[in-house]
């Protein structure tokens, strides 16, 4: 009779323990799916506010005028006035340069890793190729480009750098959350940033960026 009690009172200890564990596993994944879903929506925004041009973006206007400093030897501005004719085409021709890319109706690609970790260990993967973007940046999984030398390669189609995102850390009412972006353009050229948004009228946007690295 004892050994039956005994019996009954684990099989009792073994399902309670399933029924917990089975809870556990649904509450972790529902803080998945509204992880995903979050960012699944505020992911064109991100794109839009993070993601370059690199032809535009690794050419920067040329020196146009004389540099002015002050006693100290700092930098004070650019007299724009004393640009010199061999200053005024140069900066006609990146002028020109510089319209011509933006009327390019081709798509930028930016190399995407799908798979999204949070501070909390959750991991998954966003399927991002159901995500209509807003503009003319277009996300390719980042493991269909090599592995070594990413930017040292020849493609086909206008490649201009790496995007990386965190999982979301919301607060306890999840209105407002936090993620890390980092997006790489070369192997120097690269920048990351703490993006912070808000639930406004039921819809998820982006209130503030902090930048945290550069290089």
């Amino acid at each position: 009779m004892i050994r039956l009690q005994k019996i009954i009172f684990i099989l009792i200890i073994l399902l309670f323990a399933s029924c917990k564990k089975n809870e556990n596993d649904i509450e972790f994944n529902k803080d998945v799916e509204f992880n995903r879903n979050v960012l699944a929506e505020i992911l064109p925004s991100i794109v839009d506010s993070v993601c370059r041009d690199v032809r535009i973006y690794s050419n920067p206007p040329p020196r146009y005028g004389k540099l002015i400093f002050n006693k100290e030897g700092h930098y004070v501005k650019t007299d724009s006035t004393k640009a010199t004719s061999e200053e005024i085409q140069r900066l006609k021709k990146w002028k020109k340069e510089v319209a011509e890319i933006k009327k390019d109706t081709s798509k930028v690609i930016i190399a995407f890793d799908p798979k999204i970790k949070t501070d909390n260990a959750i991991e998954y993967i966003l399927n991002f190729k159901s995500i209509k973007l807003n503009g003319k940046f277009k996300l390719k999984n980042i493991n269909e480009f090599p592995k070594e030398n990413i930017f040292e390669r020849k493609y086909n189609f206008n490649f201009s750098g790496i995007l990386k995102i965190s999982g979301i850390k919301f607060d306890k009412k999840r209105e407002n959350g936090s993620l890390n972006v980092g997006y790489t353009c070369g192997g120097l050229c690269g920048y990351g940033n703490i993006i912070v948004i808000k639930k406004v009228k039921n819809k998820w946007k982006i209130i503030k960026m902090e930048e945290t690295w550069i290089s």
